[in-house]
């Protein structure tokens, strides 16, 4: 995300979480502090993963929460790249992706910098 995404995600959480709002000048550093940490995850995913905490949780959300719940929530479509013939279908090498996810990348960033887009 970036941090005008980020901004989006922070304003919808504190909405949900009196704990979380902030005068605009420190909302607009904590946006840009969360988006070095959530780069890899979309506005959607982490909208979804916003959610998905507060159905479980009664804590202030925090960008690691983001992040760990991203993977849960990302959507079927990015799911199902771990299937070779999927990713042959879409433009990616399989060898190239699943190198990069042994490297420790999450698998929507990688399919994201690969080209594949968001609507497959």
């Amino acid at each position: 995300m970036t941090p005008r995404e980020v901004n989006v995600l922070l304003t919808n959480a504190a909405l949900l979480d009196a704990r979380l709002r902030r005068e605009p000048e420190e909302r607009a550093q904590m946006a840009t502090a969360w988006a070095q940490i959530l780069a890899d995850v979309s506005l959607e995913v982490g909208m979804a993963a916003l959610q998905q905490h507060y159905r479980e949780e009664t804590r202030p959300i925090m960008p690691a929460d983001i992040a760990a719940l991203a993977d849960a929530v990302t959507p079927d479509r990015v799911r199902l790249a771990d299937g070779s013939d999927w990713l042959t279908r879409h433009g990616v090498n399989p060898a190239e992706f699943q190198s990069r996810i042994d490297a420790g990348e999450r698998p929507a960033r990688v399919l994201r910098e690969l080209g594949v887009s968001g609507d497959v």
